[in-house]
């Protein structure tokens, strides 16, 4: 198609290196605008060219790569469903949308879309391995699985293929698959970091400590300094009660830049175990300023600074531990009522009074414990002395204003029906005021 003068015009005032290189192709220009990141001159080359003929899909295209490029995902998703509607199967397009709906973060219409390329082109392996991938990140590991099972009976070859159903099984909770596919994926590329690292966490987590330590072992002998991988070893040995080569490890991770919780906690605990009080305290020191919520680690700070002699700082560290193990008085009340109410139900109320005891000494403020511990002494014992002490003490303490007493099906006020109820226990009238 010949150019209109007024384009060329256009093209002239807008993109000046056109005119020392008109035999060069358009598109070609373009490519070039975005190899440069010249995204938003790259747009406007492509719309000029499209007033010619806007029908053009590889213009349309173009277009849409540079405006998804350019971080303007909605304009590109535009762009690209025009080039659809001149050819709905045009694969080129709907696998440019694909990637523009992943980067938008609209993950629904991206697998959609990917299936309808799927349908029009069946065999083809690789949609098939980003269909996979949408669903694993989408958190549908079984879908996943569906879809990558086949892919490996085809061609057993592939690490990423081995590798993805090992992560998918693992996020399953499956560990036999997982692991047989992980080791599947070694045979491939025997010292993957990522996968030996999956590997070995799944040994550990099915206790197989031994398996666990000998896949550190096996990668640490071409790669001794990867610290994920030492710091998994020194974690073995630890639970192997191997507290000696555990700090080596462990300090090697911490001599190569490693200052995580797990790899300062663990090396504490290492020298805790060899009796190293002085030793371990600045490393349980360093986890605690990391998470000062672990009462686990601040208990062996605390033990540690102690039996180094420093008895203040051991003191304030083994009350402070005492604090973060117990829950404040208002929630350990609710826990309590949570737990009597749980024993009420299934015909323990013995027990349940114990709890609701417990209850009120957490929280003595909490004057309908008072009620409960009478009711239940009432209804679900039958002591009533028992009941009629504690209706009398509920009374002492009624300060609230009225609360209804959850039990009664008119729902009248604790205290209206604590008035009215100790009468009928003690077999007198109310005084008439």
């Amino acid at each position: 198609m010949v150019k209109t003068p007024g384009i060329l015009v256009i093209m002239l005032l807008f993109f000046p290196g056109i005119s020392k290189a008109q035999e060069r192709e358009p598109i070609e220009q373009i490519k070039s605008l975005m190899e440069s990141c010249q995204f938003s001159q790259a747009v406007s080359l492509a719309e000029l060219l499209l007033l010619q003929d806007s029908s053009r899909i590889d213009l349309l295209l173009i277009k849409g790569r540079a405006q998804a490029a350019g971080f303007e995902y909605p304009e590109a998703i535009v762009t690209l469903r025009k080039a659809l509607w001149y050819d709905s199967t045009n694969i080129k397009a709907l696998n440019e949308l694909v990637n523009v709906y992943r980067q938008s973060g609209d993950p629904n219409k991206a697998i959609a879309t990917i299936l309808k390329i799927s349908s029009l082109v069946p065999d083809n392996r690789y949609f098939q391995l980003q269909l996979a991938s949408l669903y694993y990140a989408e958190n549908d590991f079984q879908k996943a699985v569906q879809i990558l099972l086949p892919l490996y009976k085809t061609d057993s070859s592939s690490f990423f293929v081995a590798k993805q159903l090992g992560n998918c099984f693992n996020e399953l909770k499956q560990s036999d698959p997982a692991i047989y596919f992980y080791r599947r994926a070694l045979k491939i590329i025997p010292f993957d970091p990522y996968v030996t690292g999956k590997l070995v966490n799944i040994y550990l987590r099915e206790d197989d400590v031994a398996l666990a330590l000998y896949f550190t072992q096996v990668f640490l002998a071409q790669d001794s300094v990867n610290i994920p991988i030492l710091k998994q070893s020194g974690y073995c040995y630890y639970l192997l009660i191997d507290f000696k080569e555990a700090a080596k490890r462990l300090l090697t991770c911490a001599r190569l830049g490693d200052s995580s919780k797990f790899t300062m906690k663990y090396l504490g605990l290492s020298y805790y175990k060899q009796e190293k009080y002085d030793t371990a305290a600045p490393f349980f020191l360093k986890a605690f300023s990391i998470d000062t919520t672990d009462a686990e680690v601040c208990f062996y700070y605390g033990v540690s600074a102690f039996r180094s002699l420093n008895i203040d700082t051991g003191l304030v560290y083994l009350n402070r531990t005492m604090r973060l193990l117990m829950p404040s008085g208002q929630f350990l009340s609710t826990l309590y009522m949570e737990l009597a109410a749980a024993n009420t139900s299934t015909g323990h109320s013995d027990t349940a009074i114990v709890l609701l005891t417990k209850a009120l000494e957490a929280n003595p403020g909490n004057n309908t414990i008072r009620f409960k511990i009478a009711y239940q002494y009432d209804y679900y014992l039958r002591e009533l002395q028992k009941a009629l002490s504690w209706y009398q003490e509920f009374l002492k303490n009624d300060r609230e204003p009225k609360e209804s007493t959850g039990t009664d099906p008119q729902q009248v006020s604790m205290s209206d029906y604590v008035k009215k109820r100790i009468p009928q226990i003690t077999g007198k009238s109310p005084k008439k005021k």
